[in-house]
């Protein structure tokens, strides 16, 4: 029994003492600049001994002082003298390509170095390196290549077994996975619904910014590496989801949120930033440029012209905008700021860790999936309140125009439309010129002719979301849902020169005299139609047959 006991104590104090992780970052590390000169394959450097005052100290093995433009770096780190059982070397990146050396020989290399010690560019991929079961207390060396603004490391550098390391990933890249493949399953399904019908353009860009950040979160799960080690093309995936998501963020507020921008910026930003996207991605397909080049130019750009301005308008339209406007803008803002982190931590401004991106991400297009919906209930409203009013109104027994009582209703309705989603809508009043003459010349039959006519010209030449109705006598009202005042202007100078040209018959040409107005904020539709009635008055005072505005 004894025996068993202390058997079990040993087996204990040994897991107990096991080394499962070290992190490398806080080992000592050296550095020199250039690329060593080799003998037989062998780097002379690794030959030096440890007191070789050459290597320079650095805390941490990225972008060394006084690099003048070099693009080749060694560096060094003494391991511990103690490692896991089945030790493995982790690192999250490096600046771009390496060749890992231990005791005059080659353990690891990512990417291909010429005759001139350079290389092209491969990708970022997470590197895992097998070390040497001797390799304990004795030095690695890193030969690196980079023309890139980084040379060196980034992020984690960590020794664990294999088996820890892997069951870490997973750990944190299940959640990636499954936000990842939601989000590329729910993009996929917007665009279907925009291709079945090719209306609502937010639909489409909703989509497009699910699918591309869907791929951003799904790519970035390391685990997938180890079934799909395909860099390159992984990382031009992503850099297309990155460089798409300004595009799609000023996209959707331009084409979604209705407010006055100075310049057209919001839509200026997200035409250069398209630009941009195709210039980048085929530009270094084509090879005119390394890749890495892109993303440099993309964040000065991005955060300090695209992020500010966009960042205004989001606080601007928060506070201003209605119920819809607030949760895009916010989205935006939360998604905004999660970008800003990434690009902190890249540009080593803030210390590297491993940051539940997909959480924000997702969330963001959760809020604006939100809003869309909500805005296709309010199209849905619309139409149901359109197609109850059709049913239920009655119509002008002579022209089957909409007659009085409907068009209270429609002003109604619009008015309700207006102080709900601030949608503008506009009304056009319209007086047969001398009608009277007609009546007393030809008689009230021709007369009558002369009014059904006048009826279809504004029917055929009007929109079909616009309101026709008989205001009463020879006066005649339309309203213009989704119309300011200058669109309306334009309407009824189309329709005074349409009703000019037509031959009325018997009577010959007729004119009419035009009033516009639009629905102000603290309006009411007694308002609207006081002032459409004295634009009509001040048009039949000017000579008639003109088309005036509000006074």
């Amino acid at each position: 029994m004894q025996k068993f006991l202390v058997l079990f104590l040993l087996i204990t104090f040994s897991f107990a003492n096991e080394i499962k992780q070290i992190d490398l970052t806080q080992a000592k590390w050296e550095y020199k600049w250039g690329d060593s000169p080799f003998e037989n394959n062998i780097p002379l450097w690794t030959n030096d001994k440890e007191n070789d005052s050459s290597w320079q100290k650095i805390d941490f093995p990225s972008n060394p002082e006084n690099r003048n433009n070099q693009t080749n770096v060694w560096y060094r780190v003494k391991l511990p003298d103690v490692l896991p059982n089945d030790p493995n070397l982790y690192i999250v990146s490096i600046d771009l390509i390496t060749q890992v050396y231990f005791e005059n020989r080659q353990i690891y290399h990512f990417g291909e170095f010429n005759n001139e010690g350079k290389g092209e560019y491969k990708g970022w991929p997470w590197h895992l390196i097998k070390l040497p079961n001797d390799s304990a207390g004795k030095y690695l060396y890193f030969r690196i290549f980079s023309d890139y603004g980084d040379i060196g490391f980034f992020g984690e550098i960590k020794i664990s077994s294999t088996g820890d390391l892997y069951e870490q990933m997973l750990q944190f890249d299940i959640p990636k996975i499954m936000v990842g493949s939601v989000s590329i399953f729910v993009s996929v399904l917007f665009l279907l619904t925009f291709l079945s019908k090719f209306k609502r353009l937010e639909l489409s860009i909703l989509g497009l910014m699910f699918l591309t950040q869907g791929l951003n979160v799904l790519f970035s799960a390391k685990i997938l590496e180890i079934y799909f080690h395909y860099p390159l093309f992984k990382q031009y995936i992503l850099a297309i989801a990155f460089f798409f998501f300004p595009i799609g963020m000023a996209l959707f507020m331009d084409k979604t949120i209705n407010g006055k921008v100075p310049f057209n910026l919001i839509k200026r930003i997200w035409q250069i930033h398209l630009i941009y996207l195709i210039g980048a991605i085929f530009g270094s397909l084509f090879g005119f440029f390394s890749l890495p080049s892109t993303y440099e130019c993309f964040d000065i750009f991005y955060n300090f012209i695209t992020l500010p301005i966009l960042t205004f308008f989001m606080i601007y339209f928060f506070f201003k905008g209605n119920k819809e406007t607030k949760i895009i803008t916010f989205s935006f803002f939360i998604i905004s700021i999660y970008w800003l982190y990434s690009s902190l931590i890249a540009a080593a401004l803030v210390p590297w860790e491993e940051y539940p991106s997909d959480i924000a991400v997702f969330i963001c297009l959760l809020l604006l999936s939100y809003s869309m919906v909500n805005k296709l209930n309010y199209t849905q409203e619309l139409e149901e309140a359109k197609a109850e009013l059709t049913i239920l109104s009655s119509t002008d027994y002579l022209t089957k125009l909409d007659n009085r009582k409907n068009i209270d209703s429609v002003l109604k309705i619009n008015e309700n439309m207006y102080k709900r989603y601030k949608d503008n809508f506009s009304v056009i009043l319209l007086d047969i010129d001398d009608f009277k003459k007609v009546n007393d010349n030809y008689g009230h039959l021709v007369g009558d002719n002369v009014l059904i006519e006048f009826a279809k010209i504004l029917t055929k030449y009007t929109r079909q979301t616009d309101i026709v109705g008989r205001w009463g006598g020879e006066e005649f009202i339309i309203i213009c849902p989704k119309t300011n005042l200058e669109e309306t202007l334009i309407l009824a100078q189309k329709l005074r020169e349409k009703i000019a040209s037509h031959n009325f018959g018997i009577v010959g040409t007729k004119t009419a005299s035009i009033g516009v107005t639009t629905f102000r904020e603290n309006d009411t539709i007694t308002e609207l139609l006081s002032r459409v009635d004295d634009a009509l008055y001040l048009a039949k005072s000017k000579g008639k047959n003109r088309v005036e505005m509000e006074v």
